[in-house]
């Protein structure tokens, strides 16, 4: 299946303009190979796959040149590149001498296109090696969004009426996606579990094996025992949506600090920093994120019920659904962006409660959209009203509330909100409705 930002990374490789390196991240087992490989064929260029897990024979080859000139040449001679071929590198971070030759690429060998994959690509510009500013762009791939999940299951008749920004959404359409939603939240976005429950299989069982295996890889090459690694998974899908503290693991301050940097270069986990108007208050906890939303309901479900944006009614367990609703709006906003992607997100002050989820901006427009999530079926005023405190704070317009409720357009004064359904929530969307009704 195609994936929605294939279309981002072949005009990457394509533009002519533009002869960086280009980085592809994103946490193990989310599809950088396949996505790559899809978009590579369908091109024309003539392409070099290396896959340094598999080819330790290349890899050693790179590890003993001995400057550019040589690596070029190698490539040249025994594998046939020539002018207007792409030089495809999977798993990079395992070639020891591959960051050496960033910056020369461009300066000395902008015929040829690069593209690196890589897990955990902080691996390759290890202590000692410069990252080449100015040498590089990056793209970060995430597991499948929404509209992955529902084209992978139903086509793409539902998937087209999502991007296409509806305002009138039939009620049974309405309850549909819900429905769909509630089962994405439960399996996640990962490819290979989303297949299996398509053929009606475990993807649960999918995903233990995953992370499973994140784990031992985690231990092996960030040196950290791997029951530290699962503890930092619980503990963050425990306080999804709220201040997280590196108390919430349970071992001392620095091996947690170690633990969780990590794990943000490896993109399994995702922090956003509140920040305040005033420049000097910014002394909030950062709130944390995992990479995919199965992940976080399997550790939940292992202790609690089920929970249903349709079906659960007890407000102690619908409390997650908030947290759930961010960390999949989160996944959407960063989609087709580059790996350094940062969002925003305001907190009042510190002894209050109005906050806003998050903040996306929109530069050409010298504008920023205060985003807020509820898992709500029903809205009431009082699910504006964060929203309203940073448009009068900000002297803005327009902001967007996120909920499981129907589309509403809510207008205050010269303020325009608009509820969207939990499942047109996505960057592209959220720019096109911006535009359409600012």
């Amino acid at each position: 299946m195609k994936r929605e930002i294939s279309q981002v990374l072949a005009d990457m490789i394509c533009d002519e303009k533009r002869k960086e390196v280009i980085i592809i991240e994103g946490a193990r087992q989310v599809g950088k190979s396949y996505l790559v490989n899809d978009v590579l064929q369908s091109l024309k260029h003539s392409c070099h796959s290396f896959d340094f897990e598999k080819h330790a024979r290349v890899r050693r080859q790179i590890d003993r040149t001995t400057d550019f000139h040589d690596f070029q040449t190698l490539f040249i001679d025994q594998y046939g590149v020539k002018k207007g071929d792409i030089l495809f590198f999977d798993e990079a971070q395992e070639c020891a001498s591959l960051a050496n030759y960033i910056k020369s690429f461009k300066e000395d060998w902008p015929e040829v296109k690069v593209i690196l994959t890589g897990s955990s690509m902080n691996r390759l510009f290890s202590k000692g090696k410069r990252i080449p500013v100015g040498r590089m762009r990056s793209l970060c791939v995430f597991p499948f969004s929404f509209i992955e999940f529902l084209k992978h299951l139903r086509g793409n008749d539902l998937p087209d009426f999502i991007k296409s920004c509806p305002e009138n959404i039939p009620s049974s359409r309405h309850e549909l996606l819900l429905k769909y939603f509630d089962e994405y939240i439960g399996v996640g976005g990962y490819p290979e579990a989303v297949q299996a429950y398509k053929d009606a299989q475990s993807p649960y069982e999918v995903i233990d094996e995953i992370i499973a295996f994140l784990s031992e890889d985690f231990a092996r090459k960030e040196e950290h025992h791997p029951r530290l690694f699962q503890n930092a998974i619980q503990a963050v899908a425990d306080h999804i949506g709220g201040p997280s503290k590196y108390t919430h693991i349970n071992t001392n301050k620095y091996q947690v600090r170690k633990v969780i940097e990590a794990m943000k270069a490896w993109h399994i986990v995702l922090e956003v920093e509140q920040r305040a108007l005033d420049p000097q208050k910014r002394n909030f906890l950062p709130k944390r994120y995992l990479h995919d939303i199965g992940v976080i309901n399997r550790q939940r479900t292992m202790m609690i019920p089920k929970i249903s944006i349709i079906k659960t009614i007890d407000p102690a367990l619908r409390t997650p659904l908030g947290g759930l609703f961010e960390n999949a709006v989160l996944l959407n906003l960063l989609e087709g962006e580059s790996a350094y992607k940062s969002i925003g997100t305001w907190k009042k002050g510190n002894n209050t409660d109005i906050e806003i989820d998050f903040v996306l901006d929109i530069p050409e427009e010298r504008v920023s959209i205060p985003i807020e999530c509820k898992a709500a079926l029903k809205l009431y005023d009082r699910h504006f009203k964060n929203i309203v405190h940073y448009l009068n704070a900000t002297q803005q317009s327009f902001g967007i509330l996120i909920s499981a409720a129907p589309f509403q357009v809510k207008t205050l004064g010269n303020k325009t909100m608009i509820n969207l359904p939990v499942y047109l929530a996505s960057r592209k969307n959220i720019r096109n409705y911006y535009f359409r009704l600012k």
